[in-house]
């Protein structure tokens, strides 16, 4: 409950490319197509532990909004979140979180993802806040019913409505495609199930061309090694499966029946929910339940995983890819005779971290939790099916433009990585006074170094250098006890979310090929830049592209206008990175939509190959098929011919 709240007064904020309105309970504001700003000076005055708004968003779609935390010299920290439409929604943002150390805030009722953005500000430095908003398809409208400060975190009232049907699609809307019935669902499911099953075990829909673990027999590249390598043949850099052909990597991520969709203080929007302990149901999180889940069990009851099972691998074969990627289930992968990747658990912790997840790497302790970790990969370490190992997904502490590590440990005393720091600094200049002279500083010993006083050119260099030093380790660490248990598979790198600053380059030289996650319409710049940077092969962990024709609400990260267009930017981007001479593959994220009311962070978006109820998006399909049989030749130089797709302003938090 609130103790004690400080109203604002909505009539002081300044607008930009906003205009206002006044509602029966609140005040509306209409943002522009190219967004818009509403701002509140005077942040200072006030004091308490929350900023509390109660939000509708007037729109029939998802939408994105941005709160942002000023200071007057310049810094902003920002919170990116979303929310469904038409839902009276109560946002509540801890002061706490503007240290930056949370990336994802977690899920409240009713919102959807949070992300955090730009640097820590300390409260008293906070001059001012805004609510933004980005470029859209159509104006934003936006109903800000109230506004305080709360020295307590308040409850989350929601409305008594009903967004998702029995089977986990939005109700309030119709689309061809939608199913309209749990009887329609079974009659679906069951087809499509006999239809695959009469096809299990036929050749691949492009024929002799195809190795049994989907190289190009047309490029034979040298010796059979029983295992996936990595070669050169002049022209480009090529992988080569285990019996010695051209293999370029065409992935789908999450080929999974997931699905899971965090309810935790939703479950009222629900129409109708199997009870407690069925199928859908995932007891150890909570209140999540799996519609994808859920509605494979009507159509199969307790075959559904088997019949799932059977049904993915031959729709992977007839659409042509040949890696089962990220976040897949292993069970299927490896049942299933196609190659897949193997991404690792968690991330080698220490207990003192120097930022989010970045560990104290120069601590014995860091290389001993790197040990334990690398264990995970001994069942697989004899496979010829796993192409490889990714060792994380897009760390948090990379999330951070130009950060610099080795700035942020004068304060960490008691960390092996600052010790190492001082003793950096120590051989390079010697003593103190000479460090004094190059940074323009009084320190009495370099132990006595912080971050009070002014930058300098050369400090900067100084702990630029060590970070790349901090990043080398992290990841020598790393490969060095994944290869102590697994000497046969290729190493993957990290999966970068984006080249934050160039000191992510470090530590390539123990990888075999760099990748990097690349949501745009064209990766040729990133794959370039990349290279650039690491001198290795690249490939592309994730992509997508989604529209808003089928009943979800956000696009993801790319969007596009149509089921249709969706298949013409699959060809136009997996053509461009096919005929870099420097990029191994690309992997689509996801085969399944997310869920219509947020998965467990909230992402909501229209990005999958199948909706909930495993229907396949024909247009899409089509796109994908087209693009993999022709995506050998454009590798081995053949000129693209594909179209830019028509996009849409995307929705996504």
């Amino acid at each position: 409950m609130v103790n004690e709240m400080t109203l604002l007064d909505l009539s002081l904020f300044k607008t930009d490319n906003v205009s206002v309105e006044l509602n029966d309970d609140g005040r509306l504001y209409t943002f522009g197509l190219g967004g818009g700003r509403i701002e509140y000076d005077g942040f200072k005055a006030y004091s308490g532990k929350y900023i509390v708004a109660d939000l509708t968003n007037r729109l029939d779609i998802s939408t994105g909004i941005t709160w942002s935390f000023s200071a007057s010299d310049g810094r902003f920290i920002a919170f990116k979140m979303g929310l469904l439409p038409g839902l009276k929604t109560r946002i509540a943002l801890p002061f706490s979180v503007l240290d930056g150390s949370t990336l994802f805030l977690p899920r409240t009722p009713g919102k959807l993802k949070t992300v955090t953005q730009g640097r820590p500000i300390p409260i008293d430095a906070v001059s001012s806040f805004k609510l933004s908003a980005g470029d859209s398809r159509c104006e934003m409208k936006l109903t800000i019913h109230g506004l305080y400060i709360s020295d307590s975190e308040p409850e989350y009232p929601l409305p008594d409505v009903k967004m998702v049907d029995a089977l986990g699609q939005k109700l309030c809307t119709d689309w061809p495609g939608k199913t309209k019935s749990t009887d329609e669902l079974r009659e679906y499911m069951r087809t499509e199930f006999e239809r695959t099953s009469a096809l299990d075990g036929q050749p691949s829909l492009f024929g002799d061309d195809r190795s049994r673990f989907g190289g190009w027999k047309k490029k034979p590249l040298g010796d059979a090694t029983g295992f996936f390598r990595l070669t050169n043949d002049g022209r480009r850099y090529w992988l080569v499966d285990p019996d010695g052909y051209a293999f370029f990597s065409m992935g789908l991520d999450c080929v999974t029946v997931d699905g899971d969709c965090n309810l935790n203080g939703i479950t009222k929007l629900c129409c109708e929910l199997p009870p407690r302990g069925s199928v859908g149901w995932n007891e150890g999180r909570g209140d999540t339940f799996s519609f994808h889940k859920s509605n494979l069990y009507k159509a199969f009851g307790g075959d559904w995983y088997d019949n799932w099972s059977l049904m993915t691998r031959v729709r992977m074969n007839e659409w042509g890819f040949n890696t089962i990627a990220c976040w897949s289930d292993l069970d299927h992968a490896r049942r299933s005779g196609q190659p897949y990747t193997y991404i690792f658990g968690g991330r080698p912790l220490t207990k003192a971290r120097v930022f989010r997840d970045f560990p104290d790497v120069f601590s014995p302790e860091y290389r001993e939790v790197s040990r334990e970790w690398a264990a995970q990969i001994k069942p697989f370490a004899d496979d010829p099916y796993l192409l490889g190992y990714f060792m994380g997904n897009e760390p948090e502490w990379a999330f951070v433009n130009e950060l610099n590590l080795a700035e942020l440990l004068w304060d960490k005393r008691g960390f092996a990585s600052r010790d190492r720091l001082i003793g950096f600094l120590t051989e390079k200049y010697g003593d103190v006074v000479s460090l004094n002279r190059a940074w323009e500083t009084s320190y009495k010993s370099f132990d006595d170094i912080s971050t009070v006083e002014k930058p300098n050119r050369n400090r900067s260099d100084d702990t630029w250098a060590f970070t790349r030093e901090m990043i080398r380790e992290y990841m020598r660490v790393m490969s060095e006890e994944i290869h102590g248990v697994d000497k046969n598979h290729l190493n993957l790198g990290i999966r970068y979310a984006w080249l934050s600053s160039e000191a992510l380059a470090s530590g390539s030289e123990y990888v075999d090929i760099f990748s990097f996650n690349c949501y745009q319409i064209d990766p040729t710049d990133s794959i370039n830049n990349f290279y650039a940077k690491v001198k290795k092969p690249v490939i592309i962990g994730e992509f997508h592209f989604g529209a808003l024709d089928v009943g979800l609400d956000a696009t993801g990260l790319r969007g596009v206008t149509s089921q249709h267009e969706r298949g013409v930017a699959y060809r136009y981007y997996m053509q461009k990175a096919a005929s870099s001479p420097y990029c191994l593959g690309a992997h689509y994220f996801t085969l399944n939509d997310q869920a219509y009311l947020g998965r467990f962070d909230g992402e909501n978006y229209q990005i999958g190959v199948v909706d909930v109820c495993q229907k396949p998006y024909a247009g899409f399909v089509e796109g994908i098929i087209k693009t993999h049989a022709e995506l050998y030749d454009i590798a081995d130089g053949k000129a693209p011919d594909a179209r830019r797709p028509q996009e849409i302003p995307a929705i996504a938090f």
